[in-house]
């Protein structure tokens, strides 16, 4: 399968460095498009970007922070200046097994943090730089089949991934 009209874009992609992520990669990256690949650990985005073919650069950035996704924008638009193509794909599981009565508020606020802050921070981001520049793109979020059906364990990653879906259907009211 081939992507037409993604030549030139500039797409970013959190969580670019590993599975979901990297094949998102590979195949933006094959289809011409320039890349911002970001991960919280910088040595890695650089390599994934270091090792594709076309034009990318690794940015090290905490998508869950308002400065980590100024971060990512600011590379974009200062690197190949636009930033067309936004797949917030970036997540974090919490620990296996663990059930609800047993389950600590630190990790539920680091899933959330990552898997639905991350997300809006991203998606608010791409919507303001649209805004701004009058032009359009892409926002692509990762969900997940957690996101259609309850879990006894993972909770913090289930009800992540059911936000997920929220911020999306609002945001498509919105932006639509």
């Amino acid at each position: 399968m081939t992507y037409a009209g993604l030549e030139g874009k500039v797409a970013i992609v959190t969580g670019g460095t590993g599975g979901i992520g990297s094949a998102v990669v590979d195949r933006l990256s094959a289809a011409g498009a320039k890349l911002v690949i970001v991960d919280l650990d910088g040595d890695r985005a650089k390599a994934a970007a270091d090792a594709l073919d076309g034009e990318a650069i690794g940015v090290q950035a905490d998508v869950s922070t308002e400065a980590g996704v100024d971060s990512y924008i600011e590379a974009a638009l200062s690197t190949f200046g636009s930033a067309d193509l936004h797949h917030l794909n970036a997540g974090i599981a919490g620990k296996p097994g663990v059930q609800l009565t047993d389950a600590a508020v630190d990790e539920w606020d680091a899933v959330m943090a990552v898997n639905l802050r991350g997300p809006f921070l991203g998606t608010r981001a791409a919507l303001r730089h649209f805004v701004k520049t009058g032009t359009t793109g892409s926002i692509v979020v990762t969900a997940s089949i957690a996101s259609l059906r309850g879990a006894a364990d993972l909770l913090a990653y289930t009800t992540s991934k059911h936000g997920v879906i929220g911020l999306v259907h609002g945001a498509a009211v919105y932006a639509g």
